[in-house]
C-alpha cells in the first residue's frame, strides 16, 4: 500500500476554501448592508384604531421600496394625476375606507404617492380627496391576497 504525503496541492486547496469562506462572509455583509440600507429607506408604520398602515414613496429608493414591501400587505394605493405625458403622482391625499354598512374604519393623510394598508378580508369603499375632489373606489379584498389600486384624478 502506497502512502503520501501532503503536498503543496492540500496546501492550495487550503487556501482556496479560507478565500471562499471570506468572500462568502464578505458577501453576506454587504446583503446585510443592503438590506438594511432598503429598510432604512420605507417610512414609519402607522396605526389608525386597529388599522397599520404606510404612508410615503417620496424619492425613487423610498417609492421602489414601497412597492416591494407592497407585494406583503393586504392593499397598496397609488395617487396620481392625469397628465398628456404620463400620470404624476401625487401626496397629501386623504383616504377615508368603508364598511359595507358605511361605518368608517380609516381616515389618514397620505404623506406620499404611496399608501399600504393592512385590512382584514372584505368589502369596502375608499374615498380619496386630492385638491378638494373626492374620487370613489369599490374594493374587495380576499383571504391572503393583495390588491393594487391606482387612484388617478382627470386633468381639470
Amino acid at each position: 500500500m502506497k502512502t503520501t504525503t501532503p503536498s503543496c496541492n492540500s496546501t492550495y486547496l487550503g487556501l482556496m476554501i479560507s478565500k471562499w469562506l471570506w468572500m462568502a462572509g464578505l458577501c453576506l455583509s454587504i446583503g446585510s448592508l443592503s438590506m438594511a440600507h432598503a429598510q432604512s429607506d420605507v417610512p414609519d408604520v402607522k396605526r389608525y384604531q386597529d388599522i397599520q398602515y404606510m404612508t410615503g414613496g417620496i424619492g425613487s429608493e423610498e417609492s421602489d421600496a414601497m412597492l416591494l414591501l407592497g407585494k406583503k400587505w393586504a392593499v397598496t394605493l397609488e395617487f396620481a394625476q392625469d397628465h398628456p405625458q404620463r400620470p404624476l403622482w401625487v401626496a397629501d391625499v386623504r383616504v377615508k375606507i368603508t364598511t359595507t354598512k358605511q361605518k368608517v374604519i380609516f381616515d389618514a393623510l397620505s404623506d406620499g404617492p404611496i399608501m399600504l394598508i393592512e385590512l382584514p378580508a372584505g368589502n369596502y369603499e375608499i374615498e380619496a380627496k386630492f385638491e378638494g375632489r373626492t374620487l370613489k373606489r369599490k374594493l374587495k379584498i380576499e383571504q391572503d391576497k393583495q390588491v393594487k389600486l391606482p387612484i388617478i384624478w382627470p386633468i381639470r
